[in-house]
């Protein structure tokens, strides 16, 4: 019988690479080469996750899988690694390899000589090593979970992955706070999240031609370019990221949540917040609110008045319709003309002395006390719902207690908005020129600030008439 060649694979990993120079990597090829080449092994080819983990069954290691395809396509008959926990912590992907040694001939061996799945005693070895290794990877989870936590509710800046904006000790950056200010600022005014996803990865504005007409992508001008943290271009998936972490507005946060004391009360962080508090409450009203992700109102503006302006018959919201405003049945005017009245109205009234009399006075105090009282809510709705699965309340009682609950959720979420509306137009209304600054602005500020000023209703104006009727826009202060 023909002696069939052995075609050696080698398998390498670390877990962290701190310096980034794959010198263990190195040191575990040097030392499997070795093995091959003592056993007179042909090695074909080397496979390399450097500073990836192999405890998580759902994270991808990208050679570790293609090792595997290329085992079942018949490129190798003989693996080598530097040790078992080398490739891999799971127990089910282990019993796979022993499979494959026992049933297809497969010689695994360890360089560190420990582990030879070619004979039962080897195949024993390795699984008391993996049932050992994985509860401990499990005990060192729960540990630094708890660790976590510790920090979290002692108000300290959470270890791993730093947040855009800060160091892992919590000072800030000030190049990437200002970016991240102008974030939550630029979405709370309404830029839309992929406007501000293109602004940051500073690509130049979207140009369509529509028919005879150029229309221009109009990105926050506020939002300066800022590399991402994993290097490629943001999406509006990670800009939300930014905008739901409460980090920003200065509370302490674990897996994504605000911490909370024994009394339920949100714990402050040890670190200078980036936003105030009502803008970041004020941006997670937008993000949840259910107009915004619908078809109809969550499309990205690109003109002054549609879905601002109201119509004088039927108060419904105008669209636009090429170059003019609709309201289907009722009214179609000019665009130009409407949008020209309004502005120079805008104008005067930013030029007046008394805009401060303009700006939300925040009542910090009291917004704490009703995200106290919205908390509160909120867990007496799932007290009531683990109530009911536990049949300790019938279906109607857990009804009640959740209407009467979801009231008190509405009543206090309106006055939360009532409170922080318009902070995000006072920076233009604080400038030096506020009439400049509106000029300067992008589409979404100039919206922000008339929709804080003034309530705009179009009316029909009399057919063969080309001239703006004054009559016919009434615009009316707030």
């Amino acid at each position: 019988m023909p002696i069939v060649p052995v075609r050696a694979a080698i398998y390498l990993r670390v877990s962290l690479d701190l310096t980034g120079e794959g010198l263990a990597v190195e040191r575990q090829r040097e030392d499997c080469i070795g093995i091959a080449e003592s056993r007179g092994w042909t090695v074909v080819e080397v496979y390399t996750d450097n500073s990836i983990s192999a405890f998580s069954k759902v994270k991808s290691r990208p050679a570790y899988d293609q090792m595997v395809e290329d085992y079942r396509a018949g490129r190798f008959n003989a693996l080598v690694t530097w040790d078992l926990d080398r490739l891999t912590r799971q127990p089910r992907q282990l019993e796979d390899w022993i499979d494959a040694a026992e049933s297809q001939g497969l010689r695994l061996v360890t360089a560190n000589g420990e582990a030879d799945l070619q004979t039962d005693g080897g195949r024993m070895y390795a699984r008391i090593k993996a049932a050992v290794a994985r509860a401990e990877m499990e005990r060192k989870g729960a540990r630094q979970s708890r660790a976590q936590r510790q920090r979290a509710e002692k108000g300290r800046p959470p270890r791993g992955v730093r947040a855009t904006g800060y160091t892992l000790d919590g000072e800030i950056i000030l190049p990437e706070a200002e970016a991240v200010r102008e974030v939550f600022h630029a979405f709370a005014n309404g830029s839309s999240l992929r406007a501000i996803a293109a602004a940051l990865s500073g690509v130049e504005p979207v140009i369509r031609e529509v028919g005879d007409r150029t229309k221009v992508q109009d990105l926050p001008k506020s939002v300066p370019p800022l590399p991402s943290r994993s290097g490629r271009a943001w999406n509006p998936t990670s800009v939300i990221t930014m905008l739901r972490n409460p980090r920003y507005a200065g509370w302490s946060m674990l897996d994504g949540e605000i911490v909370r004391d024994t009394t339920g009360k949100p714990i402050r962080g040890q670190w200078d917040p980036i936003v105030s508090d009502s803008i970041w409450l004020e941006v997670q009203h937008r993000l949840d609110d259910p107009a915004r992700k619908s078809n109809r109102a969550g499309t990205e503006r690109r003109h002054l008045g549609s879905g601002l302006y109201l119509c004088g018959t039927c108060e419904a919201r105008v669209r636009a319709h090429n170059d003019r405003y609709r309201c289907a049945g009722h009214i179609m005017r000019s665009r130009a003309q409407i949008d020209g009245m309004v502005l120079e109205y805008v104008r005067g009234r930013l030029a007046k002395s008394d805009l401060a009399d303009l700006l939300v006075h925040q009542d910090d105090e009291r917004l704490a006390s009703i995200a106290d009282q919205l908390q509160t809510q909120r867990d007496r709705i799932k007290r009531a719902r683990t109530d009911y699965k536990n049949e300790l309340i019938d279906g109607a009682l857990f009804a009640e207690i959740k209407s009467e609950a979801e009231d008190q959720i509405a009543r206090l979420d309106t006055e939360r908005v009532t409170l922080t509306a318009g902070t995000a137009a006072s920076a233009i209304l604080l400038a030096p020129s506020p009439v400049d600054a509106f000029d300067d602005a992008d589409l979404a500020a100039r919206r922000a600030v008339i929709d804080l000023l003034c309530e705009v209703r179009l009316f029909s104006a009399p057919r063969g008439r080309k001239p703006l009727d004054p009559k016919s826009v009434r615009i009316t202060p707030k």
